[in-house]
């Protein structure tokens, strides 16, 4: 059990939290994971997100929650091989935990241990990975009500072997197919006990049955890497794709293209589209060059590796993933228009 004890902010501490943050803040606490009083928050974090975490813990403190903050950097250095033991154990307590930290390679198992504890506490996590402070506060602009409605409708409109017809003005063409045992989830609704969810939220998630085409990744791509980039509209990654697997990886930058291609090569499964994302948060206009912001914006975003089997059905598994997000798109389901330029055109 952590030992340090719960917190509390003087004045002159909450005086000097950044106002910007503070909304976006209390709308994570307040309609994602709904803290009650009394109710036990982690917030792990490092210096980079220093603020962050500062807005979050005033808003716990405000709402009458006891608050354990955790520095992981102080604790240990980065990169992270394995998540330190001071910000598993304030997991294993808590009913609530943020974990907010920049985005390094080299740390997914850190991260995955951390939602494992967090979840396995059956806490209400939040992961905000590699998030600046313009995409924190640009996420969260549209009323969460908004987004929820939208989701439902749209898992009220998918099939079980719906299709997702892709396009977009860098050279997209792709058809995406479902099938009756792959299930959907949504980043983006209030917390149940034991889950997660990323922030910036607003998507549909689910693994394909098979995707066929060409995607050119014109918005971002997750990873360390991917948050040193920034955005890809001048260096654009194009994959070929047939029955879900990656077939080729063409890019003007030689190193991002080694990159990918490294990353297909590394892992069983890392050749194969694990997920895909349908953006929906409606506040999202266009691309940041932040992968988690540009992944919830309208259209169809894709993730190589790990399916997560346990909540989409999948029948495979993989360890590891690499994120990709695309601009502008059209996207049609079932034959009918559903995105335009990257705006929903009904079921909202």
């Amino acid at each position: 059990m952590p030992t340090r004890a719960p917190r509390s902010l003087s004045t002159a501490a909450a005086s000097a939290i950044d106002a910007g943050l503070s909304t976006p803040a209390q709308r994570v606490l307040d309609e994602l994971v709904q803290l009650d009083r009394n109710e036990r928050v982690a917030i792990v974090h490092d210096r980079a997100n220093d603020a962050i975490a500062s807005a979050f813990e005033l808003a716990a403190l405000e709402r009458g929650a006891r608050v354990v903050r955790v520095d992981a950097e102080v604790i240990a250095p980065r990169p992270w091989s394995r998540c330190p033991q001071e910000a598993l154990e304030a997991a294993a307590s808590a009913d609530a935990t943020v974990f907010v930290t920049t985005n390094e390679d080299g740390e997914y198992d850190a991260r995955h241990a951390f939602v494992t504890a967090a979840t396995g506490a059956r806490a209400r996590h939040v992961h905000i990975v590699g998030t600046s402070r313009r995409a924190f506060i640009g996420s969260l602009v549209t009323n969460p009500q908004r987004i929820f409605d939208l989701l439902a409708s749209l898992r009220g409109a998918l099939r079980p072997q719906s299709r997702l017809q892709v396009r977009t003005p860098a050279g997209t063409l792709m058809e995406v197919e479902m099938a009756p045992h792959l299930r959907w989830f949504a980043m983006g609704s209030p917390l149940p006990r034991g889950q997660w969810l990323n922030v910036p939220y607003g998507a549909l998630v689910s693994s394909p049955a098979s995707v066929t085409g060409t995607y050119v990744v014109d918005a971002s791509m997750g990873g360390g890497l991917g948050s040193r980039l920034g955005s890809l509209s001048n260096r654009p990654i194009r994959l070929t794709l047939e029955a879900g697997r990656v077939k080729s990886v063409e890019c003007r930058d030689a190193a991002l293209e080694s990159y990918v291609k490294k990353f297909l090569t590394d892992g069983m499964g890392h050749d194969r589209v694990g997920l895909i994302r349908l953006g929906a948060n409606i506040g999202v206009a266009s691309p940041l060059g932040e992968f988690l912001y540009d992944e919830v914006m309208p259209g169809v975003h894709l993730c190589l590796g790990d399916p997560l089997p346990s909540r989409t059905g999948a029948h495979w598994s993989s360890h590891g993933q690499l994120p990709f997000a695309v601009a502008e798109a059209d996207v049609d389901l079932d034959g009918e228009p559903l995105i335009r330029h990257g705006r929903y055109v009904r079921l909202v």
